[in-house]
């Protein structure tokens, strides 16, 4: 094999031209294949088997209730009742206007059914209550559904008060009223509209969490053709909610759901790979400056690093097709890992070319780029081999992310030899060499550290054993977030939105079932209800409501008093301007004149206000605007009316009779029936969500839904990094064992590699971070970085030049500019916008710097304990 390599050096090296020429043609249609084929998907779903038991599951419900899939929850609050219950009506009825972009709207907190039948889910002695609250408003809300303006208003008012002028009203029903009145016309008049809550007024109580907060759930066209198949989708939901004027009423509204989660983070990702992928060669030239320090040699290694990249996108986009949010990151890890057999190469070649002038003879580059391949060719095969079974321990697994990325990166340590030993020798054969002798480049001022070491071997192993041995300790601790959302952004809006959500009770993820109907799905319900990890079971029987008769005759009651309200047919023509201004004015006169008087005296206190309130209305620039006036006093109005008039249509409702739009989204298609089980406490807790899903798997082994999913995604992942770390482990023993064939340096190599990943353990307990999608290829990758580090050195100790005092080799250089230009590579990806991609940077840094540290402290004193090595 090495004389293979080698002759493959050699040949290069003397065809140089024509190498260059077939790497130039190439690269080029490799990179443009990449560039028409290569995608990328952010469905954290697609990251594992679709035959993991989990996964035909949620597929199976998927299937059975299709409306709940690739969906957009869409949020909207504010601080009035009226005005986020009208804007999520307008909202839904402009959304349904637009079928070329939703496939469907629905509204499951609202719309037609709840406006009918709301009433009938409050008990009998709350809606007894809400009647009585009603039937006193119903003088004001009488004039109102005829003439809902300024007009109608103020003549209500002005006919209260020619009530109270004779002895007939009483100020109690108009103090609070007036007092709401007051306070919204003057903050119309400092600037910050504040809307008058009918809601609140008409019952009396203030508006319930719920009622300050509804959603709309839409399922929009997706375009794969788009880098955001749900960005035109979004935009036009973001459009008409400005064309309806929703901020300026106080309505809040926000998107969440699959889509723009998906959309978010595919934008992350995507942004955050190209800077990424920037910043690594940035960082990598650099570093190549300082340490190599001739422009000739470092332009070769970019180049071959650039050809290099450019063959592994080809590769991955026919092998692959399409990235995932994990394998995305294959273009950095490229670039730490194949920079370092360029300089491995290069060192050696410096190194080589060092000694052959030693005498003074002139530089032969040939003879110098002839003895680096006799000489590196083996551990550059060997680094490349136990590497790449490093990345492709992950094939194996059920965890489709990191095994299409161990696919590719695995393959991309083949192309990197390949690339380092055909295109490199050939670029630095024809670029022109500095006259004059290369500077030694070995590590001179690292001669103490070699004498410490070789002082104090016991020492330095005690201490590292010990260290590992706490670390050790420390793994029953590491902590694993399987939540995807926690791998994104938090400051972005769809990612705040449903984290929000999760820690809301009320809003929190469910457990989905199917029963085969619905009579077993009620049976199913209660036995759920009575598990102690289950707060609340619905299905469609929940949405029958009780004691019927009871509330239907009371609302038979409430249609007698509001008849003037349901009769639509007395509507008045809308006033103009000019009308509700003399019509303001009026009442003012009138509202003043009795405050002078002692029949004003009940109201004096409300009544003033308002009064203070309209007369500082009426000064405002064109004596205010009344369109405004009205919209801040009675934007709320008809749409309570509105809803009295559908509630009062209610009548007997079972299963049987409940509508079709609702119904559908609690049977399938087939009669099965779907239930919703939603857990007690914190689901963000490990420990509660294990509890919760165990649970209510005993009563229902194929339930899916949010729960199940980040449950079993984690456990799927955890088994994945731990099979993975293991294949890894034995796969590299193994390609030791075969290539150096000394038990003796299999256990120098892989010594360092396991305190190094004892070391990174520990060090993620003490720093409370985390294991999640991304960043568990660490370990595994580690062992890939490190036996490369390991191998050099045991081949130098073996060949019995190289003395025990590694630390002052030309290896020892190489292997410490190899480690910085890998670990500038993997720190930018610290700066991708994708938090798990970022937190994969953080971890590889860590992985690397103990794997630097096993290699350069813990390896010299074992080879010194163990005596030098020689070849057997």
């Amino acid at each position: 094999m090495i004389g293979f390599l080698s002759g493959l050096v050699d040949f290069c090296r003397r065809r140089a031209w024509l190498v260059i020429a077939l790497a130039l043609v190439a690269a080029a249609a490799s990179g443009f294949y990449a560039s028409r084929s290569l995608g990328v998907n952010t469905d954290t779903a697609k990251l594992f088997s679709p035959n993991l038991l989990w996964r035909k599951q949620s597929v199976a419900f998927d299937k059975a209730f299709p409306l709940g899939v690739n969906k957009t929850v869409i949020v909207v609050d504010g601080a009035s009742s009226d005005a986020v219950a009208d804007g999520t009506t307008a909202l839904t009825a402009a959304l349904k206007q637009r079928p070329d972009l939703f496939l469907s709207v629905y509204r499951p907190d609202g719309g037609a059914f709840f406006d009918r039948y709301g009433l009938l889910f409050l008990s009998v002695d709350a809606l007894g209550k809400l009647s009585d609250q009603i039937a006193q408003a119903e003088p004001l809300l009488g004039p109102l559904a005829a003439d809902p303006s300024l007009r109608g208003l103020f003549g209500v008012f002005d006919q209260a008060l020619q009530g109270l002028e004779h002895g007939e009203a009483g100020a109690d029903q108009l103090g609070g009223p007036m007092d709401r009145f007051a306070k919204a016309t003057l903050s119309l008049v400092d600037g910050h509209p504040r809307q008058v809550d009918w809601g609140q007024l008409m019952t009396g109580q203030p508006p319930r969490p719920e009622e300050l907060r509804h959603f709309i759930l839409v399922q929009p066209k997706l375009d794969y053709n788009s880098l955001e198949p749900g960005g035109a989708a979004d935009q036009a939901i973001v459009d008409l909610v400005h064309t309806l004027h929703l901020p300026e009423q106080g309505v809040r509204v926000r998107l969440t759901g699959d889509v723009p989660l998906n959309d978010t983070q595919f934008a992350a990702v995507t942004k955050g790979a190209g800077l990424t992928t920037g910043i690594s060669m940035g960082f990598v030239v650099l570093i190549l400056l300082i340490g190599l320090r001739t422009p000739r040699t470092i332009v070769a290694i970019v180049l071959t690093l650039i050809f290099g990249l450019l063959m592994t996108a080809g590769f991955a986009a026919a092998a692959v097709g399409t990235l995932n949010m994990i394998s995305v990151a294959f273009a950095v890890l490229f670039i730490g890992l194949g920079v370092d057999f360029g300089i491995q190469f290069s060192m050696r070649y410096r190194a080589e070319l060092y000694e052959l002038t030693r005498d003074g003879a002139p530089a032969d580059h040939g003879a110098a780029l002839a003895r680096t391949a006799r000489s590196i060719s083996a551990p550059l095969g060997l680094a490349a081999a136990a590497t790449a079974v490093g990345f492709y321990s992950f094939l194996p697994t059920d965890y489709q992310g990191v095994s299409e990325l161990g696919l590719i990166a695995g393959t991309s340590m083949i192309i990197a030899l390949l690339s380092n030993l055909t295109l490199l020798p050939a670029l630095l054969a024809v670029l022109p060499a500095r006259q004059g002798r290369p500077e030694a480049a070995g590590f001179a001022w690292a001669a103490p550290g070699d004498h410490f070491l070789q002082r104090h071997p016991r020492l330095v192993l005690g201490v590292a054993l010990a260290v590992g041995l706490a670390a050790l300790a420390s793994i029953p601790t590491v902590r694993f977030d399987a939540d995807p959302l926690d791998l994104q952004d938090p400051r972005l809006e769809p990612v705040a939105t449903a984290q929000e959500l999760t820690h809301n009770p009320q809003t929190g993820p469910s457990i989905d079932l199917l029963a085969p109907n619905l009579k077993d799905a009620e049976a199913l319900a209660v036995k759920l209800g009575q598990l102690p990890e289950v707060r609340q079971v619905l299905s469609l029987a929940v949405f029958v409501p009780g004691d019927q008769p009871a509330k239907l005759d009371i609302i038979s009651q409430m249609q007698l008093f509001l008849g003037p309200i349901l009769d639509t047919g007395n509507t008045l023509p809308p006033p103009s301007a000019a009308e509700e201004r003399v019509a303001t004015e009026q009442f003012l006169a009138h509202l003043k004149t009795l405050l002078a008087s002692p029949a004003g005296a009940p109201i004096a206190g409300p009544g003033q206000a308002l009064a203070d309130a309209l007369t500082k209305f009426l000064a405002m620039p064109q004596g205010g605007d009344t369109a405004k006036l009205r919209q801040i006093l009675l934007g709320g109005v008809e749409g309570r009316i509105d809803s009295l008039r559908a509630a009062m249509d209610a009548g007997p409702l079972t299963t049987e009779t409940i509508p079709a739009e609702f119904k559908s989204r609690w049977i399938a298609a087939d009669g099965r029936a779907r239930l919703e089980v939603y857990p007690k406490g914190d689901i963000k807790d490990s420990v509660v969500l294990a509890s919760f899903v165990d649970a209510v798997r005993t009563l229902a082994p194929d339930a899916t839904g949010g729960p199940v999913l980040i449950l079993e995604t984690g456990r799927t992942v955890s088994h994945a990094f731990v099979i993975a770390s293991l294949y890894a482990l034995i796969g590299i023993t193994f390609v030791l064992a075969v290539m150096l064939r000394r038990v003796r340096d299999v256990v120098l190599v892989i010594v360092p590699l396991i305190l190094a990943g004892l070391y990174t353990l520990g060090t993620t307990v003490l720093l409370g971070i985390a294991f999640n999608y991304a960043n568990v290829i660490a370990v595994p990758l580690l062992m890939g970085i490190g036996v490369a580090f390991d191998i050099y050195f045991v081949v130098l100790w073996r060949s019995g030049s190289g003395p025990v005092a590694l630390l002052q080799t030309p290896t020892a250089r190489a292997v410490v500019f190899s480690a910085c230009t890998t670990a500038t590579a993997f720190g930018s990806l610290a700066f991708s916008q994708h938090v798990g991609t970022a937190s994969m940077g953080i971890l590889l840094i860590i992985a690397l710097f103990y794997v630097l540290v096993s290699t350069l402290l813990v390896q010299p004193v074992l080879m010194t304990l163990l005596g030098r090595g020689r070849a057997a």
